[in-house]
This record gives C-alpha cells, sequence and structure tokens, in this order.
C-alpha cells in the first residue's frame, strides 16, 4: 500500500498501471473519497472497506482487467440489444 500527500499524485500512479480491476482509497476526506471515486480508472472502487464483490453488483475491470462486467443486471447487457420506442398517442390525420 502506498500513501499519497496529494489526490493526483495517487490518480496518476494508479491509472497509470495497464490494469483496472478494482481501486481501494482509505480517507477521511469524503471530498478525497468523491474525487478519487471519479477519476479512478477502474471498473470497481471501494473506499474505506474490502468488500466489493458481492452478487447482486456488478463485477467488471477496464484495459488489462478486462471487458464489461459481470453479476448484477450488468450481466445481460452483452446479450440483448436495446430499443427506444417513442410514440404519440394522438390520431394521425
Amino acid at each position: 500500500m502506498a500513501c499519497f500527500r496529494e489526490i493526483e499524485d495517487g490518480l496518476a500512479r494508479a491509472n497509470g498501471l495497464p490494469f483496472g480491476l478494482a481501486s481501494y482509497i482509505f480517507t477521511n476526506s469524503l471530498e478525497r473519497a468523491d474525487r478519487a471515486a471519479t477519476g479512478l480508472q477502474a471498473g470497481m472502487v471501494s473506499i474505506n472497506h474490502f468488500g466489493l464483490a458481492l452478487p447482486e453488483t456488478p463485477f467488471g475491470g477496464v484495459r488489462d482487467s478486462g471487458y464489461g462486467s459481470e453479476g448484477g443486471t450488468e450481466t445481460f447487457d452483452g446479450y440483448l440489444s436495446t430499443k427506444f420506442i417513442s410514440r404519440n398517442s394522438a390520431p394521425v390525420r
């Protein structure tokens, strides 16, 4: 585990890796936690704990750690073709 004074230094080091499955941050600052959660290039981010893998939540990474997610409702996304249909119920004249 590495410690950083500035959040940007930690993000640069973490995002410089070719992997992005899971990231963990431990902080007492809500501002740093938010910045890390949005700035980390990872499929999963855990703040102040190690519990990430639950059956009802998506599990997946980015870059060399995989493509897409499994678990949760996201499991089915690769098998579906999403279609948007819009209808105006007014009669056509």
